[in-house]
C-alpha cells in the first residue's frame, strides 16, 4: 500500500514537470554559482547547468536572478541539461536587426574583402571595404577599426542564414549631404578655403572643406611639377585651395592650389626686362632652334638664326640638352606668355656693328680716290 502510494506520488510528480528538449529556450532562477558555472532551478526533475563559457564576459549573473536560456543538451541518462546564455542573447539580437536601423557595431578582423564586426557582442556582421567609408578603402585603412565601436546602417539581414550586411558610408553620406546644403550656399567659384588632406593619389589630392571633399587635379597642384604629390601632402595637413568648379547636382567640387600663387612667368617678367642677360638651360632642340629654361617652369625661345653669328645648319650640332648658356632677352610677349631670346649678345652685336663701320668708312674713301 505505501509502495503504491510513493509511486503515484512521483508519477503525479514527474506529470508537473514540463518537458524540456534540445534546441529550446527555458526560463529558470540561479540558485548557486561556481568557478565554472552556474546552477539553474528549472522547476524540473534536475537543475540546469550554465557554464560561464557560455555567459558574455560583460554580464553580471547573480544568485536569484531570473534568467532566459537556450537548451544545448538533455541528456536522458543521467537527467543533465547544458544551457547557454549566449544563444538567447543571440536570438534576442537578430530579433532586433532590420534593414535600414542604424545599429552599434564594433570592429572585430579584417579580410580581403571587407571588415567583420560584432552587433551586441555575439551577431557577427559584414562590412565590404567599399561601405567603410565615402571612398572605397583598402586593408590598411579597415585595420584602424579594430577594437573601436561605431554605428553602421544595416543594409541586408537574414536570421536564418545568419548573414549581416552593414555599412558605415549610407551614415556618413548622409551627413555629408546634410553638410553639403549648408555648404552651397558659400561655395563659389573663385572663393578660398582652409581645407584638410584626406587622400593623396598619383593624379591628384581630396581635400575637406568642412562637409564636402574635392579634388585638387595634379594639374592644379603646383606650377612646378617636378615633385610627386605624395612628397608633397600629408594625410589632415591644412592647406589653402580655390574653387575652380562646383556641382550640387553631381556633387562635383573642383579645387586649385596653384591658383593662389603667382604665376611663375608673371614672377620672372616682373625682374627681368628687354635687354638683360641671363644665364639659362638648354631643355629642347628643335631643327628651327632652342627651348631655354631661364625659371621654374618658364622658358624662353633662340631661333636658329640669333644662336651664333657662324652659320648653323643645326642647332644639335653646337648645343646639347643640359647645356648651361648666356642669352639676352630680345623680347616678351605678355599676352601669350612667350619669351624670345638671342645668344647674340650685346658685346659681340656692337662689335659687329663697329666693323660695319670701319668697312663703310673704306668704302666710302675708296669711292672719293676714285671720283678725283
Amino acid at each position: 500500500m505505501v509502495n503504491e502510494s510513493m509511486e503515484q506520488l512521483l508519477a503525479e510528480q514527474d506529470s508537473s514537470y514540463q518537458e524540456i528538449y534540445k534546441g529550446t529556450v527555458v526560463e529558470g532562477t540561479v540558485i548557486l554559482e561556481k568557478d565554472d558555472a552556474y546552477y539553474i532551478d528549472l522547476q524540473y526533475k534536475t537543475d540546469g547547468y550554465l557554464p560561464k563559457s557560455e555567459v558574455f564576459d560583460d554580464e553580471d549573473i547573480q544568485v536569484g536572478d531570473k534568467v532566459k536560456l537556450f537548451v544545448i543538451k538533455v541528456d536522458k541518462n543521467n537527467g543533465e541539461i547544458v544551457l547557454s546564455k549566449k544563444r538567447v542573447d543571440e536570438i534576442s539580437a537578430w530579433d532586433d536587426i532590420e534593414a535600414g536601423k542604424i545599429v552599434s557595431v564594433k570592429g572585430l578582423e579584417v579580410n580581403a574583402k571587407g571588415l567583420i564586426v560584432s552587433y551586441k557582442g555575439n551577431v557577427r556582421g559584414f562590412i565590404p571595404l567599399s561601405q567603410i567609408e565615402l571612398k572605397y578603402v583598402g586593408e590598411d585603412v579597415a585595420k584602424t577599426y579594430l577594437g573601436k565601436e561605431f554605428e553602421a546602417e544595416v543594409l541586408d539581414v537574414d536570421p536564418k542564414k545568419r548573414r549581416l550586411i552593414l555599412s558605415r558610408k549610407s551614415i556618413l553620406q548622409k551627413v555629408q549631404d546634410e553638410k553639403l546644403k549648408e555648404l552651397s550656399g558659400t561655395i563659389e567659384e573663385g572663393k578660398t578655403f582652409k581645407g584638410i588632406v584626406k587622400d593623396v593619389k598619383d593624379y591628384g589630392v581630396f581635400v575637406d572643406i568642412g562637409g564636402m571633399v574635392g579634388l585638387v587635379h595634379v594639374s592644379e597642384v603646383s606650377w612646378n611639377r617636378s615633385k610627386k604629390l605624395k612628397d608633397m601632402f600629408k594625410l589632415d595637413q591644412e592647406i589653402d585651395v580655390q574653387v575652380l568648379n562646383f556641382s550640387l547636382e553631381e556633387k562635383r567640387l573642383s579645387l586649385s592650389i596653384k591658383s593662389l600663387e603667382p604665376h611663375p612667368w608673371d614672377e620672372y617678367v616682373s625682374n627681368h626686362k628687354v635687354g638683360d642677360i641671363v644665364d639659362g638651360e638648354v631643355k629642347n632642340i628643335k631643327d628651327y632652334g632652342v627651348f631655354i629654361n631661364l625659371f621654374p617652369v618658364v622658358d624662353g625661345f633662340v631661333h636658329i638664326s640669333n644662336i651664333s653669328e657662324d652659320f648653323v645648319k643645326n642647332p644639335g650640332e653646337v648645343l646639347k640638352v643640359g647645356d648651361t648658356v648666356q642669352v639676352k632677352i630680345i623680347g616678351l610677349n605678355e599676352e601669350d606668355k612667350k619669351i624670345e631670346l638671342s645668344m647674340l649678345l650685346e658685346e659681340k652685336q656692337e662689335e659687329v656693328k663697329e666693323d660695319n663701320s670701319v668697312e663703310e668708312d673704306n668704302n666710302t674713301q675708296n669711292s672719293e680716290t676714285s671720283a678725283e
